[in-house]
Formats: C-alpha cells, structure tokens, sequence
C-alpha cells in the first residue's frame, strides 16, 4: 500500500497537470493579453467602458442612440446640423458665429445695426431693439 504522502504528492501532481492544460482565460489583441473582467481600450467614439468577458470576447456599452446623445443649445439662430463619423454623436455648429435674429435680419453677437428704423443689438441670444423718440414741446407763451 502506498503512503499517504505518496499519495498526496501523485493528486498534487495530476492537479497541477490539469490546470497547466487548461486554456488561458484572456482575451488578446494587438499583442496585449487581457485577463477575465480588465479594461480593454477602444478607439470607436460610439463606445466605452470595454472589458474582457471571456476569452476571445470583449463587451463594451455602445451609444448610437440619439436618445443617449445630449445636445446643446447652439448659440446662434442659423446652426448647422454636423453628423462627423469621427463623433459617436451629431452636434450643432454655428458657421456664422454666435448671432441671433431681429425680424429678418442676423445680427452677429454683440453688434447694433438698424432693423426697420430701430436700433437692434445681439446679447448672446437675445436681440434687444430700442426706438428713439424725439418730440418737441412747445409751451403756450403768456
């Protein structure tokens, strides 16, 4: 009958075996082994937070939803709508700067120009229009 640390030693052997067999549990690419659950970088705009699920499989969270996207008030009246393949997002651009609107006319921010006989200036988006009245008064003389 064998000895009981004879015996031990023959599992240990046959374990350690088994696990030198086993596949490695990463995920590798460009060279670069990441192991089960670590970060994988991405270069797609559209996608973030990437890990290694198992070998040979990243999972990452994709934004292509316009839902996901959050877009900011332009600051001008004439934005252009920009869908960049660079961006995951599209965005808004002002071409002309910012500006906003006095009846028919853009104003650039910040300039005064007469608008129907008014004077108009551009306070960020807001166009502010004033008319200047001038009357004579004429007092009756005793």
């Amino acid at each position: 009958m064998a000895s009981p640390v004879a015996v031990l030693c023959v599992v240990l052997l046959s374990v350690c075996a088994a696990l030198a067999d086993r596949p490695v549990q990463q995920f590798e690419e460009d060279g670069v082994a990441y192991p089960i659950g670590a970060s994988v970088p991405d270069d797609d705009p559209c996608t973030f937070g990437c890990f290694c699920a198992s070998p040979g499989n990243v999972v990452c969270a994709v934004v292509k939803s316009p839902r996901s996207c959050a877009f900011m008030q332009p600051q001008c009246v004439d934005a252009v709508y920009v869908n960049d393949p660079m961006q995951c997002c599209p965005y808004m651009t002002c071409p002309n700067g910012p500006n906003c609107q006095a009846g028919d006319q853009i104003i650039p921010a910040g300039q005064t120009v007469e608008v129907n006989g008014a004077e108009c200036r551009c306070d960020g988006m807001l166009s502010v229009c004033s008319v200047s009245i001038s009357h004579e008064i004429v007092l009756p003389q005793n």
